[in-house]
């Protein structure tokens, strides 16, 4: 099962889909407040989607999986494994932390009010673009102008209040005094360039959690699977198959 970030759906995951299905049966979904999923208007924390992923599973008559989460989609996978730890077989935490940033929570406020003050879009994803990626993509202009093209032209974009609920959502996460209730085995993946989620609020999980290890890619920022989806899916696959 993936769970994506923050203002993603489904379709973050495209870039690895195809090969990782050559191994594993893929569960993909869209978080409450993105893609087709409903957007609230009461507020709900990141334990409520959290609550989701154990009602989807269910729903799929399927009693536990190995869960990779990004960054928010980390933060999902977290609780998830906390508060159900006998339907993770494994976990994965790409470019995520145990709680976020005062900093982070105030970024994600500010792009909150640029959309609602009428940023255009290009420009606001664009301005993502700079916390989503290693500098040595902005040297490859196609690279970040398919990204923002793509964007774009999605005909899923979040809306102001399914990035609102979220980003509240995140504001009051945290699990710093939990992590050891995390029993499965546990692989860590940060890029070195990381900037929204620095490795060093990573390792953060990696020494919390008993059974974890940590891939440190090299020039890579927060969209690891993005950006080196080889790399990505490579680490993945050897940590997944190992007994």
């Amino acid at each position: 099962m993936l769970i994506s970030g923050l203002g993603c759906d489904n379709s973050a995951w495209l870039p690895i889909i195809d090969e990782l299905s050559k191994s594993f049966r893929i569960i993909i979904f869209d978080n409450r407040g993105a893609g087709q999923s409903i957007v609230p208007e009461t507020p709900y924390s990141i334990r409520d989607m959290a609550d989701d992923v154990g009602e989807l599973l269910d729903y799929l008559s399927i009693h536990s999986t190995r869960v990779i989460g990004h960054s928010m989609g980390g933060y999902i996978a977290q609780e998830f494994a906390i508060n159900y730890p006998e339907r993770v077989e494994k976990l994965i935490l790409e470019a995520t932390a145990p709680l976020s940033s005062t900093r982070n929570n105030v970024l994600f406020e500010d792009f909150l009010k640029w959309r609602r003050d009428g940023m255009g879009l290009e420009n606001w994803f664009r301005a993502w673009s700079f916390w989503l990626f290693a500098p040595q993509c902005f040297e490859d202009k196609i690279f970040i102008n398919t990204f923002i093209q793509d964007a774009l032209q999605y005909p899923y974009i979040q809306s102001i209040l399914g990035f609102k609920g979220q980003i509240e959502a995140i504001s009051t996460f945290d699990t710093r005094d939990r992590l050891e209730k995390i029993g499965a085995k546990t692989l860590v993946i940060t890029g070195n360039e990381d900037i929204l989620i620095p490795q060093k609020e990573s390792e953060i999980l990696r020494k919390g959690i008993s059974k974890s290890s940590m891939s440190r890619i090299e020039n890579t920022a927060h969209n690891i699977h993005l950006e080196k989806p080889k790399i990505f899916i490579q680490a993945v696959l050897e940590f997944l198959k190992l007994s």
